[in-house]
């Protein structure tokens, strides 16, 4: 499995690369919104785990622009987040935005591997 992690806090982007590669997947990387997008236009990852607070564009709009691309690309999107972390913005984040999975941080590898795989599958 290929996780973008895009993530503009080098610090945190890598002990989620960490997370990640220590559950199996191969990762590609950005630090801004449109790196995302660059990268999901290239290599289209099978989950992209966005950083709500992007530069350049938020994570939430990297998900609205990967929703609107091609029907039949439907990565799973992961939103990470320190400041919206209320009910209201869960909810909107999967109406509004297309996400299936919303993180707040601090996260751990647990929760990182739950919003990967989902509860019907876990890595080993």
């Amino acid at each position: 499995m290929r996780v973008l992690i895009a993530e503009d806090e080098k610090k945190t982007r890598s002990i989620l690369v960490e997370m990640v590669k220590s559950l199996g997947c191969e990762t590609l990387e950005a630090g801004t919104g449109y790196e995302a997008v660059k990268v999901v236009q290239e290599s289209r990852p099978d989950v992209l785990l966005l950083d709500g607070l992007l530069p350049e564009m938020h994570g939430f709009e990297v998900a609205r622009f990967v929703r609107s691309m091609a029907p039949e690309y439907r990565p799973r999107i992961v939103i990470v987040t320190a400041v919206y972390k209320s009910q209201r913005y869960r909810s909107e984040a999967k109406l509004q935005f297309g996400v299936d999975h919303y993180l707040t941080k601090p996260v751990t590898k647990e929760a990182v591997q739950a919003a990967l795989f989902g509860p019907e599958q876990t890595a080993e």
